[in-house]
């Protein structure tokens, strides 16, 4: 397209425009054909398409009628992101407490553990923690029980053991011996290895054993002075480790559980909560290589078995901090605002259903024109849908946030939580996007020098070019994704056979993934070679030149015909609707529509007059069975029941005093003839 003056360019646009909206069918000599029922009721369903098909600020133009769904839209962006920000400050405390506790465990139970192995780090500058020997062996057998005894005792924190009733009086009371409970051993071998002249025969029906280390005090005092008791004390309970069952044993698992009390300060609505700490201990040899794996896991869960309470001076008494009902407040603001914003979305998709079902009816029996599936999908609004999703996400994940502040710590809660609010923020936060190009002030400040018209126009198109880029360029990429994730499985499955054994990056299928995904997109790559050992130099060699074809195919030219795909599309729609115009294929119900023009001036009461409620369809007629319709009444039965509470008339704040007066009734004095709307010039 040759660049021109602003005015020839503009004046062209006008005339391409007219020209590519010409319509294919002339609705108006039809109209004219018909009886003047069916003329009058497609004149009323012309009128409330083009108000359906208004954005709010028009609609509100016209009715003067507050825009509740955009309020709500931004009301809930203020108040989600107050409830986030509290709720992640809550999730990171429950997070950090549950991570301490199960660094405590570590040092407490797992003899040689030190700082350095807390800390991530990448490439992990430790191997697995392990054992290697009979003596390590009795040594960490050894270490552990006695710190199990010696928990009270030994611990800067308030543990204790998982039982019925504890001592009272201070903290630092002494609990019986004998009511200590005792350790848990989970053996899981197979049954039996016998060897034959230098053969060995195998039984490998599994065997589960349970056993109870229930102690003496003076064997755990045995235990705690020589490292080489334990293995004749554990001998006595049927806990053997003998070398003959090196081949036997696949794991051995300490199981025992204590309690804490948690409680921060620094929280201002933080009580003292009861958990219980199951520990698991486990000793994994199912290898056989000579090398025991050790791995301690902590499963921390909320109990109500002990209660703690904060005492206060008795001149404040006790009550609610401001934290408490700062969060109490904003979730279930949080949970109106959302269910006011589902009824109202739900109210506009079922209206649209509805208009949907007349909009054909009409034209099939009267017009004898099918819309087309296509026009049948516009009265379908996604943004719409996914304010609908979103607000269902927020509920849910607030209602179980609310079940978390009543003492439910379920940690599968708390992610699920998570997940609910974070997507549901998400949602409301995409979805905003849609009112971006409504407010002509905001475009005046998005495009100073412009005028405003175009200002307006420019900045609504250039949401509409990011939505309509995506959606053109979608098939493609969809089919180019396709191909690219089989090269891409292929390179996965490799990679993983050959280089796993001899790369930390490729050892399972997910982590090699990871691995090719992070590549893909500007990771370390000297890290990816160096990680893979020289100590076979065919897989050396192999993993280099891997490496090297999978960069060069993936980021130079898989990635580059990807953007090349979405950079197409986007030049596609930019020439289509740059400058207004929509070279599409049109169905019949814009032509329908834009028979006659919409009114320019949308705040007079001319205009107001011609899409007031009473000359536009009503939706009700001949649809009372239908479900949809007896749930929009619902929702208006209770809007207007709402609405009589500010003593005021669903429709009465339409009218401009200084331009109309309504009789005693609430009717126009003058209002114009519906048939006078259908004249341009009055427009």
């Amino acid at each position: 397209m040759s660049r021109r003056s602003t005015s020839n360019f503009n004046d062209s646009a006008s005339d391409a425009s007219h020209m590519s909206r010409r319509p294919t069918v002339n609705f108006q000599e039809i109209l004219e054909d018909l009886p003047e029922p069916d003329r009058e009721t497609g004149e009323r369903l012309r009128r409330h398409l083009q108000f359906f098909f208004m954005n709010p600020m028009e609609k509100w133009k016209v009715r003067r009628q507050l825009p509740y769904k955009l309020v709500l839209q931004i009301l809930k962006i203020v108040f989600v992101t107050m409830q986030l920000i509290l709720f992640a400050e809550m999730r990171m405390s429950h997070v950090d407490f549950l991570e301490d506790t199960t660094t405590v465990m570590r040092h407490r139970f797992l003899k040689e553990w030190n700082d350095d192995r807390d800390a991530l780090q990448y490439p992990p500058a430790e191997g697995r923690y392990s054992v290697y020997d009979d003596q390590g062996l009795s040594e960490h057998l050894s270490f552990l029980i006695n710190s199990y005894y010696a928990i009270r005792n030994d611990s800067f924190a308030s543990f204790s053991y998982d039982v019925t009733s504890h001592p009272s009086g201070n903290l630092g009371a002494q609990i019986v011996f004998e009511q200590i409970p005792p350790i848990e051993v989970l053996i899981d071998r197979i049954s039996n290895v016998t060897v034959n002249n230098n053969t060995y025969d195998f039984d490998i029906r599994e065997v589960k054993d349970t056993k109870r280390l229930n102690l003496t005090e003076t064997e755990v005092f045995q235990i705690g002075q020589s490292d080489d008791s334990v293995r004749e004390i554990l001998a006595t309970r049927g806990v053997t480790f003998l070398p003959e069952d090196a081949l036997k044993i696949s794991t051995v698992t300490f199981k025992f559980r204590l309690r804490t009390i948690h409680y921060s300060p620094t929280a201002g609505d933080q009580k003292p909560e009861c958990y219980k700490i199951a520990v698991a201990i486990k000793f994994d040899n199912s290898r056989h290589t000579g090398q025991v794996h050790v791995t301690l896991a902590t499963v921390v869960s909320y109990v109500n078995v002990c209660n703690g309470r904060i005492i206060k001076d008795k001149i404040t008494g006790v009550g609610w901090s401001f934290d408490t009902l700062l969060i109490g407040g904003t979730d279930i603001f949080v949970l109106i605002l959302c269910i006011l914003s589902l009824i109202l979305c739900c109210r506009a998709l079922i209206k649209a259903h509805l208009l949907q079902l007349k909009t054909s009816d009409y034209f099939e029996n009267v017009l004898k024109h099918k819309i087309t599936v296509t026009d049948q999908l516009d009265f379908l609004n996604m943004w719409y849908v996914m304010i609908v999703v979103n607000d269902v996400l927020i509920i849910l994940g607030t209602i179980a946030k609310i079940s978390i502040e009543f003492q439910d710590f379920d940690n599968s809660l708390f992610t699920l939580t998570s997940i609910f609010l974070g997507m549901g923020a998400l949602l409301v936060y995409v979805g905003v996007l849609r009112y971006f190009g409504f407010f002509s002030q905001y475009n005046k400040l998005m495009l100073m020098g412009k005028k405003s018209g175009e200002a307006r126009k420019s900045w609504e198109l250039r949401i509409a070019i990011l939505i309509l880029t995506l959606k053109r360029s979608a098939p493609n990429i969809m089919r180019f994704m396709t191909c690219a994730i089989v090269l891409y499985a292929g390179f996965l499955i490799a990679g993983w056979v050959i280089i796993g054994p001899y790369s930390m990056k490729f050892r399972t299928l997910a982590e090699s993934s990871e691995a090719l995904f992070s590549l893909l997109n500007g990771d370390d790559m000297f890290a990816t070679f160096y990680t893979i050992n020289d100590s076979n130099t065919v897989i050396k060699v192999f993993g280099t030149v891997y490496i090297y074809m999978f960069v060069s195919l993936f980021i130079y030219v898989v990635l580059s015909l990807f953007i090349a795909i979405i950079m197409d599309a986007y030049e596609v729609v930019k020439d289509r609707y740059s400058d207004g115009l929509r070279s599409e294929k049109r169905g019949c119900l814009h032509d329908f529509v834009e028979m006659i023009p919409p009114p320019s001036e949308l705040g007079s009461p001319t205009t107001r007059s011609a899409y007031a409620p009473s000359n536009l369809l009503n939706l009700a007629a001949g649809n009372d069975s239908s479900r949809a319709l007896r749930a929009l009444n619902a929702i208006d039965n209770a809007r207007d029941w709402l609405s009589s509470l500010r003593e005021g008339t669903r429709f009465q704040s339409f009218s401009n005093p200084l331009n109309d007066s309504l009789d005693e009734d609430g009717s126009s004095q003058n209002p114009p003839p519906p048939s006078s709307l259908n004249r341009p010039s009055n427009v």
